[in-house]
């Protein structure tokens, strides 16, 4: 049986597999840009849920007799492969998250610049951690994680049998607090320098009350910010990467979970 007759008799079943696939395709960095046609990612969507049916099609798969049914089973292999996006964007909101406390404390808080791959505001600092992040991401292969991610969640969780449990919500619950934790322990070398050098200039005003602080204060404050962001870049990478290990486990953690 050649595969082309395969994906026609079993075309129910192919679609399901889409469904995950395209889920993915759809929210995970760094598939979900715009940059990227919607038919360009519906084309990769369909050809690798081609290549995960043709191996996997064989295993047990319970499909829905009725529409309802079926259309529901469709939608649950749909919000799996969102979710497993959704992960993603929880580890690049840490650096856009550091960025954002960081502009604030360097007097860049109302300043921002227009992400090009969303079309929203997003602040100097923290987008210039999520291009870092998202470089590295790249040159670490981590797309190429997120597929096998996607392969693998065949094998810990076959179509059909997800489902939400308490352990999952629980679990979702506490990485949307390790975020602002991560992303405060990312941005604390900088804010520290910062705020040793508002002691000295509150100093600097208790000796010296004729100098104006607050005309001295921003330029000074901005342009130390900007060169201990630049100076501690290598820290910043070694922290990305930390959070992308993380992010890796997490991927096969979250299938476990669902398949409970």
């Amino acid at each position: 049986m050649d595969f082309i007759t395969l994906l026609l008799q079993k075309a129910d079943i192919y679609l399901l597999f889409f469904g995950r696939t395209a889920g993915l395709f759809v929210t995970a960095i760094p598939f979900n840009s715009s940059h990227i046609p919607v038919q360009v990612k519906i084309w990769l969507a369909a050809v690798t849920a081609f290549f995960l049916f043709v191996i996997y099609w064989q295993e047990p798969i319970g499909v829905a007799p009725d529409l309802i049914g079926y259309l529901l089973q469709f939608l649950g292999e749909l919000m799996i492969g969102a979710a497993l996006g959704f992960l993603t964007h929880l580890a690049f909101a840490i650096f856009q998250l550091a960025g954002q406390i960081l502009d604030m404390q360097t007097g860049f808080g109302i300043v921002n610049v227009i992400d090009p791959s969303t079309g929203t505001p997003v602040p100097v600092i923290g987008n210039f951690k999520y291009i870092v992040a998202f470089i590295l991401f790249l040159s670490i292969n981590g797309h190429h994680y997120l597929l096998a991610a996607l392969a693998k969640s065949y094998h810990y969780l076959p179509l059909g049998t997800a489902h939400i449990s308490g352990p999952l919500v629980s679990w979702v619950m506490g990485l949307a607090g390790q975020m602002f934790s991560s992303a405060f322990m990312i941005a604390l070398p900088v804010l520290g320098a910062l705020f040793i050098a508002d002691l000295a200039l509150g100093v600097i005003a208790r000796t010296v009350p004729q100098m104006n602080v607050f005309l001295v204060g921003l330029p000074l404050k901005i342009g130390l910010g900007i060169a201990l962001v630049l100076l501690m870049v290598p820290l910043f990478v070694w922290a990305f990467g930390r959070v992308f290990e993380g992010l890796f486990e997490n991927l096969l953690k979250m299938l476990i979970l669902l398949g409970r």
